[in-house]
């Protein structure tokens, strides 16, 4: 088992392939993933175990993730922890009812809109007779009223209730090389996180063989406003579960940094401190380890990875810091994030699923005893 050996398969499997890549990007994208609700059938999470079971995965049934409202795919020994853990958030920028009356909402994710008067696509989703349904369909609309943003659902169709989750919604499409729509933040990381694990599946037996074991979680409620809390899911994850005996990887979208070069087109974003030491330090020998890996991997496949050292958004890394150590935060670059023209490189999408399973064997390898 050899990074090589493991790069030349993914390149030979068509579920790795840019159009298959974004036919799973356009099923995810098609469910809804509202903060709290992801899991729940309706939802993404009903996708995603749809997917993994295509690829030859299953979801983990194990009582102590689910009672999590998380979801995760187990690889290797049949141990009660894990080596490594591998985290990408199922959950989109959400909104919930201020004033039913009005029609007016509060957030549940941080606003990025581009401009103070800002309207875009949205629907309403609810739980009812056991699933999540889309209940009205409209369009949100960012204002500003005496100096305070206002955010209004404008029902087209449909009625709003009290506790219905608005949220953005946009058909994705493929334009030159780029997908434009919402959501890619994170439909992005969990495609990656499931052919991730895909690839890694290929290895189980000698995983397994040499007592190792990797979890890919996908984990619900990381979207927080910026005064509240980030990564409620993955601290629940963590309570639940003992710590990874090496760390975690964290595959999330990544912002735009031309000042250094960071935009869509550059392959996998690979960075080592999230909002500028506000969030997670990656060890210095996981740092060294994945630098010389990007060379090595670089060389062989130019544009696989490009390293990161400008600012990352604090994410689900934040908490899971303080259950155990961040080996790496991985993605591809995401302009427009939180709005209807969220756009990333399909190129990216496959050059990170070469670069997320290189560097994991390439952890497993050099840190097995």
């Amino acid at each position: 088992m050899t990074v090589e050996n493991l790069i030349t398969q993914i390149g030979k499997d068509p579920v790795c392939s840019a159009d298959s890549i974004y036919g799973y990007l356009r099923r995810l994208l098609a469910a809804p993933a509202p903060n709290s609700g992801a899991r729940l059938p309706g939802a993404v999470g009903e996708v995603i175990g749809a997917i993994a079971g295509e690829l030859g995965l299953s979801l983990s049934a194990d009582p102590r993730i689910r009672a999590t409202g998380n979801l995760a795919i187990a690889i290797g020994a049949a141990s009660e922890s894990a080596d490594l853990l591998i985290t990408a958030h199922m959950d989109r920028p959400s909104f919930r009812v201020l004033h039913l009356a009005e029609a007016t909402l509060y957030p549940l994710c941080a606003i990025r809109v581009p401009q103070p008067q800002y309207r875009c696509p949205a629907i309403a989703v609810r739980y009812r007779a056991g699933r999540v349904e889309t209940v009205a369909e409209g369009a949100l609309q960012f204002g500003e009223v005496n100096a305070e943003q206002r955010i209004r659902f404008e029902v087209e169709s449909g009625s709003l209730a009290w506790d219905d989750t608005v949220m953005m919604a946009a058909e994705p499409r493929l334009s030159n090389g780029r997908v434009i729509g919402a959501g890619l933040d994170n439909a992005t990381g969990v495609s990656l996180g499931l052919l991730a694990a895909r690839a890694l599946s290929a290895f189980s037996d000698e995983l397994a063989a040499r007592g190792q074991k990797v979890i890919f979680a996908f984990t619900d409620q990381e979207e927080g406003p910026p005064d509240g809390l980030f990564g409620q899911g993955a601290s629940r994850l963590a309570h639940a579960l003992p710590p990874p005996r090496l760390g975690f990887i964290n595959i999330d979208a990544h912002n735009v940094d031309e000042s250094t070069g960071h935009a869509p087109g550059i392959g996998a974003s690979h960075a080592f401190v999230s909002g500028y030491g506000r969030g997670s330090v990656v060890p210095l020998d996981y740092q060294a380890l994945a630098t010389d890996l990007a060379e090595e991997v670089n060389g062989a496949r130019p544009g696989t990875v490009k390293l990161n050292f400008g600012y990352v958004s604090r994410s689900d890394d934040m908490l899971l810091s303080l259950h155990t150590r961040c080996l790496g935060l991985i993605g591809v670059v995401l302009a427009n994030a939180h709005t209807t023209e969220e756009t990333v490189a399909l190129g990216d999408l496959a050059a990170a699923v070469r670069w997320i399973s290189a560097y994991s064997l390439r952890i497993l390898e050099s840190k097995r005893n």
